[in-house]
C-alpha cells in the first residue's frame, strides 16, 4: 500500500431482569474477547444500597453530541429497553462535539444518582476521573461504541469492534476495486472510534500493494463541511477510484459532492452508518454500501446490563459489590451489518 495521510488537516474533538433471553448473554459471550483486565472499582459499603423502587429508576445514556441523526436507532433501542423493564430512559448530550461540556454534564448528573450511565465519551481520558467517582457512588457505568482508556473507569463496553469494522470495509473496498485503485479516506483524527476504524482499514491495504492511499482528511463529522471535503478530493485527485467515511455523516456527505461534480457512478464510495439522508444514496447506487453499526441492539443491551447491575438481577451471588463480580459482561461485540443496494429497503424507515 502507497499511503499520504493529511490528517493533519484542522482537527476537532468529535464526535431488564433475569427475563432477557439467553440470546443477549450468548451475543456477549461468543464474543472474542480483550485481554484481561482489572475489576473495576466498586462501592466500599459491604451490603447492597438501599432499594429504589424499579419505576421510580432512570438511565441515561450519555452522548458526546446530540445534534447528529445517527442517535435516533440507538434512542430507539433504549426506550424499547426502558419500557420492557418499566424505567424510565433519558438522553443527553451537548448541542455539539464538546469534551468539557460533556464533563459538566456527567459531574451534574452524578448529582442527580440515576440508576445507570451508558455513555459515549467525546474522547478517550476527559472523562475518567468523573466515571470513576460514578461507579463508587454505585451509579453504574458503561461505555457504548466508543470507549476510554481507562477500563477501570467503566464496568463494560457494548458496541462494535471497530478496528474489526474497519477491516470488513477494507476487504470490501479491495473487492470492489478488483485489488487496484486510489483511495481517499474521510475521517475525524484523535477520536478513538474514528483512529480504529481508519486502522483497520490500512492494516488491510497495506497487505495490498495495488491500493494506494492518496489522502486521509478530517471531515469534522459535520454535513455541511463534509461536502466541502469531498469535493476537494475530487478535485485535487482527478484520477480518484474511491472515497470512504468513517463516521455518519461523511457517506451522505461524499455522495451529494459526487452528484454535484458529475462523479456519481465513477467513483466508488463506502460509507459508515445507517443515517436516513444517506440510504437513499446507497438504494440509488452512488455509494456501493456501508457499514451498518446494530444500534437499536447495542444500546437495548446496554440498558438491561445497566438494570442487571443496579438491582443485582442475576442470582450468582447474594450481592455483587461485596463479591466484587460485576455481572455483565466486560466486552460485548454487537458487530455490523452490510447494507448494499440489496438490502438497503430493510433499513429505510417509513
Amino acid at each position: 500500500m502507497n499511503k499520504k495521510d493529511n490528517s493533519h488537516i484542522s482537527r476537532r474533538d468529535f464526535l431488564r431482569t433475569s427475563a432477557i433471553t439467553a440470546g443477549a448473554v450468548a451475543l456477549a459471550s461468543c464474543q472474542k474477547a480483550p485481554e484481561a483486565t482489572e475489576v473495576s472499582p466498586l462501592p466500599t459499603e459491604a451490603s447492597a444500597p438501599a432499594e429504589v423502587e424499579q419505576k421510580d429508576q432512570t438511565y441515561v445514556w450519555l452522548c458526546a453530541v446530540t445534534s447528529v441523526a445517527f442517535w435516533l436507532d440507538g434512542r430507539k433501542g433504549m426506550e424499547a429497553a426502558g419500557k420492557a423493564l418499566g424505567v424510565k430512559t433519558e438522553f443527553l448530550g451537548p448541542q455539539e462535539y464538546d469534551a468539557s461540556q460533556q464533563l459538566k454534564i456527567l459531574d451534574d448528573l452524578i448529582g442527580k444518582k440515576p440508576a445507570g450511565i451508558m455513555i459515549f465519551p467525546a474522547d478517550v481520558a476527559s472523562l475518567n476521573d468523573t466515571m470513576k467517582r460514578a461507579l463508587k457512588e454505585d451509579i453504574p457505568i458503561l461505555c457504548v461504541n466508543s470507549d476510554v482508556n481507562d477500563e477501570s473507569a467503566r464496568y463494560g463496553f457494548v458496541g462494535p469492534n471497530n478496528r474489526g469494522v474497519g477491516r470488513t470495509g477494507g476487504a470490501m473496498a479491495v473487492e470492489l476495486l478488483g485489488g487496484k485503485g486510489k483511495v481517499a479516506i474521510m475521517t475525524v483524527p484523535g477520536i478513538e472510534v474514528h483512529e480504529s476504524r481508519k486502522g483497520g482499514y490500512l492494516d488491510v491495504f497495506e497487505k495490498n500493494d495495488g491500493i494506494e492511499v492518496v489522502d486521509i482528511v478530517d471531515d469534522k463529522s459535520d454535513p455541511a463541511y463534509g461536502v466541502t471535503v469531498a469535493t476537494q478530493l475530487v478535485q485535487a485527485h482527478p484520477d480518484l477510484d474511491m472515497i470512504i467515511g468513517t463516521d455518519a455523516t461523511a457517506g451522505a456527505a461524499i455522495a451529494r459532492a459526487l452528484k454535484e461534480t458529475g462523479m456519481a457512478g465513477k467513483i466508488k464510495v463506502i460509507a459508515m452508518d445507517r443515517d436516513q439522508d444517506m440510504l437513499p444514496y446507497v438504494q440509488d447506487g452512488t455509494i456501493s454500501a456501508t457499514l451498518a453499526q446494530n444500534s437499536v441492539m447495542e444500546e437495548w443491551v446496554a440498558t438491561h446490563y445497566l438494570y442487571w447491575l443496579k438491582n443485582n438481577t442475576i442470582p450468582e451471588f447474594k450481592d455483587w459489590r461485596v463479591a466484587k463480580a460485576p455481572q455483565a459482561p466486560h466486552y460485548t461485540d454487537v458487530g455490523v451489518s452490510v447494507v448494499t443496494k440489496d438490502n438497503v429497503g430493510f433499513y429505510i424507515h417509513d
